[in-house]
């Protein structure tokens, strides 16, 4: 009996059917042969047999199964890139309202075997060696280059996110522009110190060639480029150029550059670079109201504490001259400026607000609140109107014009707005 059994089963679960027969002692069975044939325990046969079956474990619903569909989207989009866990988990709160906590989050991707390989985590992390100073006393400036960022429209924009970190409260200023001239950075600093209230007396910074000429050894003094060397003059403020090579000791502002990455986790989903401006003041906020892991206490509330410390601001006549040097224009009912009588589209929303205007070469640079808004290159066509902005126009109704430039006014005459 025990043979032909043996060559009816296929899995312990089959022993099920011959469970009553066995149990009422019709029939004799091998249980070591069983057992053998079926690689398992003789005391697990026994229990099949009798009908002991163990309870089967509950294919438990996990919380996140509801969003993997979602989060599979995300991992595969084509703009969006997310580096590091925390983002992930930082992006899920904020567009699903996720209630988990980011170990979860971290344990249910690594255990899908599918959304693991799809996540890329950087392995690039390395030790750095924290340098602790006074209240007041040192900031650190760098420039996170080259940031790839794209609106809704798959416009590309090459982002500069220049950051500086005081170095005791760990508070951070950032910004987001399109380029890293002298002025910008200039422009970028004075905004910053005037944000925190007052001057560190000591900056270190990176071997910019926008600053340094020369860099420092360890017996030469690093040689400033003339403008930063009278913008330190201006600030009182003493400059500790890093040595090549070694990055660490700016570690402050190194590690801080990892936080605007999350900036590239909505690629594909900004409307324009406004939209950027507006996800990174909403980042930095954030940033500047959690715990720093150095301190153990919200930057925002070290920085109340440290500012007490830091030296005065330069007068009022003295900082001005650092600031963008943009001419001022109103943005017209049909939400463009003007520049050689030709007409620029701006965004919408500063329709009638007084916005710069900056010529960079064979660009016009548009700013508000000096954040820039748009670009455009500098043409002789009398109307310059990019696609994003949305100037919606009727279909003319009327006889075709003959002249291209009349059919452009006449839209103008018609533009409506959503």
């Amino acid at each position: 009996m025990t043979k032909i059994i043996i060559e009816n089963i296929k899995t312990i679960n089959d022993l099920l059917l011959f469970s009553s027969a066995y149990q009422e002692g019709k029939i004799i069975l091998n249980i070591t042969k069983i057992a053998t044939h079926l690689n398992k325990d003789r005391k697990t046969v026994k229990k099949y047999l009798k009908g002991q079956v163990p309870k089967q474990t509950r294919q438990r619903i996990k919380y996140l199964d509801e969003h993997r569909r979602y989060i599979k989207e995300v991992l595969t989009d084509k703009y969006q890139s997310f580096d590091y866990m925390d983002h992930l988990f930082k992006y899920l709160k904020e567009e699903r309202q996720i209630t988990c906590s980011r170990s979860t989050l971290n344990r249910y991707i690594r255990s899908d075997e599918e959304l693991n390989q799809l996540f890329n985590r950087k392995q690039t992390d390395s030790f750095t060696m924290r340098f602790e100073t006074e209240p007041g006393y040192q900031a650190q400036f760098d420039i996170k280059e080259k940031i790839k960022l794209i609106d809704q429209h798959g416009n590309e924009i090459k982002a500069y996110i220049p950051t500086l970190t005081l170095s005791w409260s760990r508070y951070n200023h950032r910004i987001l522009t399109i380029d890293t001239k002298v002025e910008t950075l200039l422009s970028f600093l004075a905004a910053s110190f005037e944000e925190i209230g007052g001057v560190p007396k000591e900056l270190v910074i990176d071997n910019l060639k926008q600053f340094v000429e020369k860099p420092r050894y360890q017996d030469k003094a690093a040689l400033l480029t003339t403008k930063f060397e009278e913008f330190c003059r201006d600030y009182n403020i003493k400059v500790k150029p890093c040595m090549p090579y070694r990055p660490q000791t700016k570690g402050e502002t190194e590690t801080q550059n990892k936080i605007v990455e999350r900036l590239k986790n909505y690629n594909g989903k900004y409307e324009d670079i406004v939209a950027m401006h507006e996800k990174l003041e909403k980042i930095n906020q954030e940033d500047n109201d959690s715990i720093s892991q150095a301190t153990k206490f919200p930057r925002v509330f070290l920085l109340e504490k440290e500012k007490g410390d830091l030296n005065p601001l330069p007068p009022k006549e003295i900082r001005v001259k650092y600031h963008l040097s943009l001419n001022e224009v109103y943005v017209s009912k049909e939400s463009m400026i003007s520049y050689q009588s030709n007409k620029y589209s701006v965004p919408k929303k500063f329709i009638g607000l007084k916005v710069g205007r900056l010529i960079v070469r064979d660009e016009l640079h548009i700013y508000y609140n000096n954040k820039i808004i748009t670009t455009h290159k500098i043409t002789n066509h009398l109307l310059n109107i990019k696609k994003e902005h949305e100037l919606i126009y009727p279909k003319l109704k009327t006889k075709t014009l003959e002249n291209d430039h009349e059919m452009i006014i006449h839209e103008m005459r018609h533009i409506k707005y959503d």
